[in-house]
């Protein structure tokens, strides 16, 4: 399963901990057995409010309001707002509730589904909500002219599963193998109206269909809200949707909110000046100092904010492993230069040479937390626990650099290689406007030159960095953040797997290029495909051991999700799944003041 990246991410809670129950409910349901739901019932209202219009701000204007095309964080808390899956993550529990679904049968090959559907839903045009729905949306998203980035989602060894209607209100899934996650690749994947697109699919034009110059009584989706108006560069307001179907328990119709208005605010700095005016009522995410100014001037009680401990997103440092040469014929990396990048000495000596406490300190005001292995400490699930703790040891460092071969040969304090003792310099891409990532980078060319070794940062804008590592491959080193959307770690396999597009350092490997990688590979085969839990979480740790030995890419800290909101806001959910606060728009209420 490939992992669905959004760069800088989204990319997905309060860190607790779970039994194990919980954590056999977050994954597949058991072979051959049959999971019915009653009416899905959220928790009562318990402030008694209902009405209102919620603010809150998004970065960019919306590019699409069509789900299955959305790439970026702004525009998947509109289109999740707007539309509904079959089955959706539960954010604060990370466990799979059904949404339109009611239930499902799981099959003994551990691949096929039968999915029964609600009935009596329609969209918010009126029109009714049935399994051809599902079956268009489906089919159109493995449409290759249709370009659909959650398409990767659902796809197993770069298949797609088979979907077939067996009734008005029943479908049946079938993958190519075992899935081990079940059917959480379906959390997110909107399903459209097939009487309304089915002939912009047939045109090869359904990716347009729901743009932003569309009118708002255009787009029609199955969520808690549908468009209202849509004013570019200033805001996007939503509206009830009158023929929402969920109930609270008390049976009550959802959503509470009459609306939800997203204001486009670009500047990070304007978005907590705004919220601090009372202008916003959530902040999904901020940096350490608005963090740190706005937990100072919290005086009068009108607002929270919250420390939810470190995200699954990780500051990541990986060298360019890649030997292949570019169309001229020359090699991506000098061969020399590479064959230094290769020892697992080299790359251990980086991981030594770094402090990242020090870094957690400096960068994020200490609201960040050391990482050293592929998975985040936040994920509480699915961290291994037991992974060593690089310290800071520059003598360390030294000595593993001089087990790689460098020597300073001429006394100048610069690392020489090769078969001409050259200096050792690194071109190290960071992307330009991440103030922290910017920082992060210098701190990075400060130590790494204390112990020899000369870095030239490089602030590229993110449109020009990503296609240096995902296809041209013109690349030395990069430090970028990569953040997975679920907590189990099949999506982030792409990454794992020699073969995968996203095995950013050498990916697209025809057979794996060194006994760890080819080791990481059938460990992971073997996690993905079984359908025991005990199985995948050994093989998940042993994956992670194999990673802090060898470092392929090296994590330094996991930022904080810090988030606050107004207290006016009832029923608030924070989650380090995206997004943050909004991921339970239906449940969420606002006091008059």
């Amino acid at each position: 399963m490939k992992l669905r990246l959004m760069i800088p991410k989204f990319k997905f809670g309060i860190v607790l901990s779970f039994s194990i129950l919980a954590l056999s409910l977050a994954l597949a349901p058991v072979p051959g057995q049959q999971k019915e739901t009653a009416d899905y019932l959220v928790r009562p209202n318990l402030s008694g409010a209902r009405g209102g219009n919620l603010v809150v701000s998004i970065s960019e204007d919306p590019a699409t309001f069509n789900g299955v095309f959305v790439t970026r964080v702004p525009n998947a808390m509109i289109s999740d707002a707007i539309s509904a899956d079959l089955f959706h993550i539960n954010r604060r529990t990370y466990v799979l509730e059904p949404s339109l679904a009611m239930g499902f049968e799981a099959a003994n090959d551990g691949r096929t589904y039968t999915i029964h559907l609600r009935r009596g839903i329609r969209f918010s045009d009126g029109s009714p909500f049935t399994a051809e729905d599902v079956v268009f949306t489906l089919n159109a998203m493995q449409d290759p002219r249709n370009a659909s980035r959650a398409s990767d989602q659902l796809q197993i060894d770069d298949k797609f599963p088979t979907v077939a209607q067996i009734d008005t209100h029943t479908v049946r899934f079938a993958w190519p193998r075992p899935v081990g996650t079940g059917l959480r690749a379906l959390d997110s994947i909107p399903i459209l109206p097939k009487n309304l697109l089915l002939k912009a699919h047939l045109d090869g034009a359904l990716s347009s269909s729901y743009g932003p110059t569309v009118p708002p009584q255009a787009v029609v989706g199955l969520g808690a809200f549908r468009l209202k108006e849509y004013q570019r560069g200033i805001r996007v307001v939503l509206e009830r949707n009158p023929y929402y179907w969920k109930r609270d328990k008390a049976g009550q119709t959802l959503p509470y909110l009459d609306s939800v208005t997203f204001l486009i605010v670009p500047d990070r700095n304007a978005e907590a000046l705004r919220f601090q005016a009372g202008e916003l009522d959530l902040l999904m995410s901020m940096n350490a100092d608005h963090f740190a100014s706005l937990r100072r001037s919290d005086k009068a009680g009108e607002f929270t904010v919250r420390d939810l401990g470190p995200g699954l997103g990780m500051d990541l440092l990986w060298f360019n492993l890649n030997p292949g040469k570019n169309a001229s014929g020359t090699p991506f990396v000098d061969p020399e230069k590479r064959a230094i990048f290769e020892q697992a000495s080299f790359r251990q000596a980086i991981s030594f040479a770094l402090d990242r406490r020090g870094i957690a300190r400096s960068v994020y005001g200490g609201l960040a937390t050391p990482q050293y292995g592929p998975i985040s400490s936040g994920n509480t699930l699915w961290h291994n626990p037991g992974l060593p703790a690089t310290a800071f040891d520059s003598k360390r460092a030294q000595a593993l650099l001089s087990q790689a071969g460098l020597r300073d040969v001429n006394g100048d304090g610069i690392l020489e290689f090769g078969s001409r003792q050259r200096p050792l310099e690194i071109a190290l891409l960071t992307t330009r406007g991440n103030a922290a990532r910017e920082k992060t980078a210098e701190i990075l060319r400060q130590y790494l030159a204390q112990i020899g070794l000369r870095v030239n940062v490089q602030l590229l804008p993110l449109n020009e960095l990503a296609p240096r590592f995902a296809r041209t491959f013109e690349y030395e080193a990069i430090l970028l953040s990569n953040t997975p959307t679920d907590v189990v770690p099949d999506l982030q396999t792409d990454m794992w797997y020699s073969s995968g597009v996203n095995h950013f350092w050498y990916p697209n490997q025809a057979k794996p290029n060194t006994s760890w990688e080819s080791e990481i590979d059938a460990l992971t085969t073997r996690m993905v495909q079984s359908l025991e839990e005990p199985v995948r979480k050994k093989s998940c740790f042993q994956v992670q051991e194999i990673w802090a030995r060898q470092l392929p890419s090296i994590a330094i800290v996991a930022p904080d999700i810090l988030s606050g909101w107004r207290n006016s806001i009832g029923n608030v959910a924070p989650s380090i799944l995206v997004p943050y606060l909004l991921w339970n728009v239906e449940e969420l209420t606002k006091r008059s003041r």
